[in-house]
């Protein structure tokens, strides 16, 4: 047996002790739905998308056992859901689809949607239920994915409807028929596709349940004539609602080297005018992640995208205050959803924060993409880069505090860990908001706790550590992924940056070619 296979052999052992230490509920879940194959061994030190050097074996053992839950696909068995974005961590950063087919931690195509609208005092609803106005339209997060798409879980499933005249009308009055007893309950909704007379498709609460293979719904449309076939869904993915006026995209963010982003001294950021937010204690300190600059840490960050994207539920358990986590479930469209659809009843689901501690400590532990060795052009092109002004606010380096440690899933902390401690880095970013202008308007203000200053026009400085790579394979720059080259994601820069842009629309070919090979080598 060569030394690939027994390192092959060692870490998928190293990741399934990983996964097995999640708590007891989730063993059973390969058996209960079919699973995806097992995602492939953390890459080592040195790897694309691996761990930082100088870590000592058992935090190397943290990296790996992080790795595990962050790059497998989660199910309800699990705690995903009832309403989700994507079943994984990897399928937004590491460019997968149902088992890992990138590198955990890289960026891709995919973008999320967020949507709200203003109230009539200007102040921002975000369609959760919060607020002065609290409509509940399960803003601000689109979730296109329902549990009762795995087609696993009794009572919450897709339903085929009768093939023949499944769907028939009386007056206002729809009945659909399907071909087995389904489950569906009053005032649950139904999401009815395909059927061959388009008029009967479309979202709609149960009127009532005759049968056991009957439920009924109250129509818009008049005089349908019968028809079948299609599908009847009793969780349906979310939609943007009609009364949203503020709608946009934003794309996934590769989150290697976040762990040295996660060690800035607030005091380096506080040199300038930061975004102020509370962080998983409630304290208010400056916001580092989110291209609003709305997270603070990057504990917090998993926390956040355990649940507004995968649906699991989670608290404070170990470590921070309640206020700032989230023990409830997403409410599709702001609507109720069959008990059946959320098969994992812990409360949170995420016990003891064991989810958050390790795949933080996996994010926390990812090396970042260094440059490509330098060139005279390249030299030549961060003079320019200089000169022009991007570094007053792509600020090339920052220094990590001097002892970093790490979150435990017992509670307490790691050791120093050196590879994170007073370690110089150069992300160019001031990590700040900046206000871009109308030509880079969008996103939702994301001032949580009525804290921060975020607005439609104001976005954080991004890093530009690893930008060929995000070009590459997320095939576009900016929030939304919108500018498809550099030039086109630098003309997009308007507001306090114009002046910047003046300067680089005024470069000569020798300047502009040499800036444009710097940038490329990030």
């Amino acid at each position: 047996m060569n030394f690939r296979t027994v390192r092959l052999l060692a870490v998928l052992i190293l990741v399934g002790l990983a996964v097995l230490a999640v708590p007891s509920r989730l063993l059973h879940t390969a058996a209960a739905t079919n699973t995806a194959l097992p995602p492939p061994p953390p890459p080592t030190v040195g790897e694309f998308g691996g761990p930082l050097a100088g870590l000592t074996s058992n935090q190397t053992g943290l990296f790996n056992g992080g790795y595990g839950l962050f790059a497998i696909k989660w199910d309800p068995i699990r705690g995903l859901g009832p309403v989700s974005t994507e079943p994984g961590c990897f399928t937004c950063h590491g460019a997968g689809v149902n088992i890992l087919t990138g590198t955990a931690g890289d960026t891709g195509p995919l973008t999320g949607t967020r949507y709200g609208k203003w109230n009539p005092d200007n102040t921002f609803n975000y369609l959760d239920g919060n607020g002065t106005y609290p409509e509940n339209e399960g803003g601000p997060i689109i979730h296109g994915l329902s549990n009762a798409a795995f087609g696993t879980l009794p009572n919450c499933n897709i339903m085929n409807i009768a093939s023949s005249s499944g769907a028939t009308e009386s007056g206002t009055t729809v009945t659909i028929t399907t071909n087995a007893a389904h489950g569906f309950k009053v005032g649950q909704n139904a999401m009815i596709l395909g059927v061959g007379v388009a008029g009967y498709n479309g979202t709609y609460p149960i009127v009532s349940v005759p049968t056991t293979t009957t439920f009924t719904y109250t129509s818009t449309e008049l005089a349908l004539a019968p028809s079948g076939g299609g599908t009847a869904q009793n969780l349906p993915h979310e939609v943007i609602p009609a009364d949203a006026t503020v709608v946009s995209l934003v794309r996934s963010p590769n989150l290697f080297g976040l762990g040295l982003v996660d060690n800035i001294p607030d005091s380096a950021i506080l040199a300038n005018v930061a975004n102020m937010v509370p962080d998983e204690n409630g304290t208010v300190r400056p916001g580092k992640f989110g291209q609003k600059l709305n997270i603070v840490t990057l504990f917090q960050f998993t926390a956040n995208a355990e649940f507004n994207e995968l649906g699991i539920t989670n608290t404070n358990s170990l470590f921070g205050t309640a206020s700032q986590f989230f023990p409830n479930e997403h409410l599709p469209q702001g609507l109720p959803f069959p008990s059946s659809c959320n098969t994992d009843t812990n409360v949170p689901q995420d016990v003891l924060q064991v989810n958050m501690i390790k795949m933080t400590q996996f994010q926390a532990l990812l090396a970042p993409i260094p440059p490509q060795p330098p060139t005279s052009a390249t030299e030549a092109g961060l003079t320019v880069f200089n000169n022009i002004g991007c570094s007053v606010c792509h600020m090339e380096s920052f220094t990590t505090q001097p002892k970093v440690t790490l979150k435990t899933t017992n509670g307490s902390q790691t050791g120093t860990v050196t590879a994170l401690s007073n370690v110089t880095f150069n992300p160019y970013s001031d990590f700040l908001l900046h206000n871009m202008g109308s030509g880079d308007s969008g996103g939702i203000p994301f001032q949580p706790n009525n804290t921060g200053v975020a607005t439609l026009t104001m976005w954080r400085t991004a890093p530009l550590w690893g930008l060929s790579n995000t070009l590459t394979k997320a095939g576009g720059l900016m929030h939304d992924n919108g500018s498809t080259t550099i030039k086109a994601a630098i003309l997009r820069h308007g507001g306090e940056a114009a002046p910047v842009i003046a300067n680089y629309q005024a470069l000569d070919s020798t300047d502009l070619s040499n800036l444009l090979a710097f940038l490329n080598s990030l």
